[in-house]
């Protein structure tokens, strides 16, 4: 496979696979492109320098805990730290003669039959997420050639494109499934998943650019704001929040807060079923309700919107 037919059945194919098994969707179509016996997929914060996500492709999942406690004598790792998004040989940090003599070939690579390592960290400097890849060969006379590093550092922009797509694609759809929230809501949002400490797993450019704009917080690499418990929605100055728990994480999304923001939750099924097309009927039948109260919630909402008729709430949902 050439790297162009890798990058384009990356993108065709993507949202097509399940977000969990895509690093090792990606790291198989990647196989085809430049050869590797074992590969790492991780990303993180750069403040607790701690993995939160951990994918591994015919190496032991193990490596992972031996790459964190051996990082203060890995000489690999300051060189990808300086070389953000550039492919980083072993070879040409340490010589081979004593890199298989030193502490951190015996102690955590050697344990794995890992020989040959061609390792790739990309850090996200707005945000504070890096993502490490690297791949293993396990035959000492296998090297890595300049060509392949080339190719590496060409398709590892697209596997962090794919991947981060392929995430917010998820979390959209999975709004999207949820009939009490407004159709506007899910198109202008922009999301993040973070922490309880508000420091982010995973965050879309857009979220950040509405962050720094109307926060003034620059290159905090981590929400300016506190979350609200058990809050779902909320508001800090013109943002509009709405937090969901996923696991031990939380789904935030955003947007300027507009008029649709004053309706209560009930008038906003109300506009969904509306700009589905439903009838005052199949509305009603869908909340519990009869067609009159769904009739009177459509008049309060008009006057609070300022509009007349079902066209003009379509149009203001759609824009």
């Amino acid at each position: 496979m050439t790297p162009d037919q890798f990058i384009s059945q990356l993108y065709r194919g993507s949202a097509q696979v399940a977000l969990a098994e895509f690093p090792n969707w990606a790291l198989d179509l990647l196989q085809q492109v430049i050869s590797f016996d074992g590969a790492v997929w991780g990303t993180g914060h750069n403040s607790t320098q701690e993995f939160h996500t951990q994918t591994s492709v015919d190496v032991d999942i193990e490596i992972f805990n031996r790459l964190k406690e051996t990082i203060t004598i890995n000489p690999i790792f300051e060189q990808l730290m300086l070389n953000s998004g550039s492919p980083v040989d072993m070879s040409d940090v340490i010589n081979d003669h004593a890199f298989y003599q030193s502490p951190i070939y015996l102690k955590c690579f050697k344990p794995f039959g890992i020989e040959r390592i061609l390792s790739s960290m990309q850090v996200d400097d707005r945000s504070g997420i890096f993502t490490l890849l690297t791949l293993y060969r396990y035959d000492r006379e296998h090297k890595f050639t300049a060509h392949e590093k080339t190719i590496q550092q060409q398709l590892l922009f697209h596997l962090l494109s794919a991947f981060s797509h392929r995430q917010f694609l998820a979390l959209k759809e999975k709004t999207n499934s949820t009939a009490s929230e407004v159709k506007q809501s899910t198109q202008l949002d922009k999301f993040a998943i973070c922490d309880s400490a508000g420091i982010y797993h995973a965050v879309e450019s857009g979220f950040l650019d509405i962050i720094e704009y109307h926060t003034g917080a620059q290159h905090h690499q981590k929400l300016p704001f506190i979350l609200k418990g058990n809050d779902k929605n909320y508001s800090v100055g013109k943002l509009q929040i709405s937090q969901a728990k996923l696991g031990d994480l939380y789904r935030i999304s955003l947007h300027i807060k507009n008029k649709l923001d004053d309706l209560s939750d009930r008038e906003k099924q109300v506009v969904a079923g509306i700009c589905q097309g439903n009838t005052f009927k199949q509305i009603a039948k869908n909340l519990g309700l009869s067609p009159s109260t769904v009739s009177n919630h459509l008049y309060r909402i008009y006057l609070k919107l300022g509009i007349n008729s079902r066209s003009e709430l379509v149009q203001l949902v759609k824009y």
